[in-house]
């Protein structure tokens, strides 16, 4: 959700996720003099199924310091006497359905003399805009996404599960430490799996690595459940390196799942079965009917849950749920490519607009031609704000919609690899572009990375070793009133449309589940950016200290620049 408010030349949006919310701050130009940053206060008002309550009011954390505070000489780090000194805040710490009360306050002065006066322990009544929000739910059906923990919050980690010398052991600390990790992503697909309680229903699924024991096991328990079960597991050989289908096999047999599950062998070997996804069949009227389905990122392994950024998404649409469930078919025939793109063609056409409305569109793979790219590339350049999440090479029909200049465009691109942006050349262009803003992953020494770095370079199959961002998203337009997100198993590559089994929804005009990828992008995005500031990686990185003055503003305000388009997008400012 979002909430906004203007109030004395200065505006407040916040945008709430599931477990996270950003706080966008905006100045009119005569309000600046004299500002030395904002402090921002939170406030928990309790579960979003009660009454409001208001809890104890905080302000929120600033490490940063004025380069005159004396050692000591602070209030714990936060903004209340270290204002925060840039226009987005974000906040990764809160609880899904629930609300929290926000209070931003501009603060003038000097350091250590700030202005207006505030308490540490109290909310302002009368100073700057309070405003209310309600995270959104996961478990409710319109909002059902799911994304773990990645690499972000790696301080806090440490903070939390230091102590954890070995994180895959079998220890209950070990285990509460993976847990934190998968923030709930594979809690709540074994509570899908759970919906199927009893000889009703059925579990059609298409799986890429389908390797992690718990949730193997959610499978056998379904089983147990009397639930219908059948399993279609990629099983190609590309080379000698890739010994994904051997692993898949070895999981099969240790979970005792070989009666259901079936492997995916048809040619071409060097083709993926890439999906991931569930679907979730009631026998109505002896007949077995869709329901929905989970789909996304996440293959089932303990690096997709722990180590890399992933997400998974269930949508509770039977029309949707039956066109997967026709894929299955085909897959567990064991279809041939050519098969395959001519019945895929029929159910899942493709053209190079979205239609107009609240849509849940499905897109699978193989396709017969690229039609599908030239639409992402479409949906890219007509963006006037688009957030890019790419694990792998993009396909040069959208690099060039990138490289389209625009002076009233804003891009985030999160990527595994700067070689997602294609060679040398283009890379330098995009990067050059004052519209675009890029995190690349970045690593830094910390147990959570060594733990991270063994999982995804020693257990991953060939194609995922050391990726750290997986999440395929498009994000066209996230805070406006039509958004368009793009999000799946397939990558933006000639591969994955025209070769690879793999799937994609298109979701047009759902203005909170888009709140939730834009938030969650934002979280990884910031993180990396940070990193990499932090690994020396970032061109003419600052020192880490706030300003003394009300210069720090001013890059905010030079017309044109990233800076300020940045500024008034998240605000709500930007025409």
């Amino acid at each position: 959700m979002k909430a906004s408010m203007n109030k004395q030349g200065l505006t407040v949006r916040a945008i709430a996720g599931t477990r996270s919310a950003i706080i966008a701050m905006d100045l009119q130009d005569n309000k600046r003099a004299g500002c030395l940053g904002f402090s921002i206060g939170r406030a928990d008002m309790g579960p979003a199924s009660a009454a409001a309550v208001a809890g104890e009011f905080r302000w929120l954390p600033n490490m940063l310091r004025f380069p005159s505070t004396a050692p000591g000489d602070h209030d714990g780090g936060t903004t209340l006497t270290a204002p925060l000194q840039k226009f987005r805040w974000g906040d990764y710490t809160l609880k899904p359905a629930h609300r929290y009360r926000f209070t931003v306050v501009p603060r003038y002065g000097s350091p250590g003399q700030l202005t207006p006066a505030l308490s540490k322990t109290a909310a302002p009544h009368d100073q700057g805009i309070t405003l209310d929000i309600v995270t959104e739910d996961p478990e409710h059906e319109d909002t059902a996404v799911h994304f773990n923990r990645a690499a972000a919050a790696s301080s806090a980690f440490n903070q939390k599960f230091g102590d954890v010398t070995d994180l895959a052991a079998n220890t209950p600390k070990a285990r509460q430490a993976r847990d934190w990790l998968s923030n709930g992503l594979k809690e709540a697909l074994l509570a899908y799996m759970k919906k199927a309680d009893d000889s009703s229903w059925a579990i059609h699924g298409a799986i890429y690595e389908f390797q992690q024991p718990e949730l193997l096991q959610g499978l056998q328990a379904a089983i147990g459940r009397g639930v219908d079960v059948k399993i279609v597991y990629h099983h190609r050989h590309k080379d000698a390196k890739d010994t994904t289908a051997r692993k898949n096999d070895d999981a099969v047999k240790r979970a005792e799942l070989n009666t259901v599950a079936k492997p995916r062998k048809a040619d071409p070997q060097s083709a993926i079965m890439h999906n991931k996804f569930l679907v979730l069949l009631k026998k109505e009227n002896g007949k077995l009917v869709p329901k929905s389905v989970w789909t996304g990122s996440t293959n089932w392994t303990d690096g997709a849950l722990y180590g890399q950024l992933n997400v998974g998404h269930a949508v509770f649409d039977e029309q949707v749920a039956q066109v997967y469930d026709n894929c299955f078919k085909l897959l567990h025939d064991d279809a041939d490519s050519s098969t395959m793109k001519h019945a895929l063609g029929t159910l899942t056409p493709v053209s190079l607009t979205v239609p107009a409305g609240h849509h849940v569109i499905p897109v699978l793979s193989p396709q017969s031609d690229d039609t599908m790219l030239h639409l992402y590339a479409s949906l890219c350049e007509n963006a006037k704000s688009l957030f890019v999440s790419a694990p792998f090479a993009l396909s040069p029909f959208i690099l060039k919609a990138l490289t389209k200049k625009d002076d009233q465009v804003l891009r985030f691109m999160l990527l595994d690899k700067m070689g997602s942006l294609g060679d040398g050349e283009e890379v330098n262009v995009i990067q050059g572009d004052a519209a675009n803003s890029i995190a690349v992953a970045t690593t830094l020494s910390s147990p959570l990375h060594d733990f991270q770095k063994k999982l995804l370079e020693g257990k991953e199959s060939f194609h995922h070793a050391g990726i750290h961002i997986h999440s395929k998203i498009f994000a066209i337009d996230p805070f406006g009133s039509d958004p368009v997100i793009v999000t799946g198993s397939a990558n933006f590559s000639n591969n994955s449309t025209v070769v690879n089994d793999s799937n994609t929804l298109i979701i047009r005009g759902n203005t909170a589940v888009a709140d939730i990828y834009a938030c969650e992008f934002m979280r990884m995005f910031e993180h990396y950016h940070f990193r990499a500031r932090e690994a020396g990686k970032v061109k003419d990185a600052k020192p880490f200290a706030l300003s003394s003055t009300d210069a720090w503003s001013a890059k905010f305000y030079v017309s044109g620049s990233l800076a300020e388009r940045d500024r008034r997008l998240f605000a709500g400012t930007l025409n």
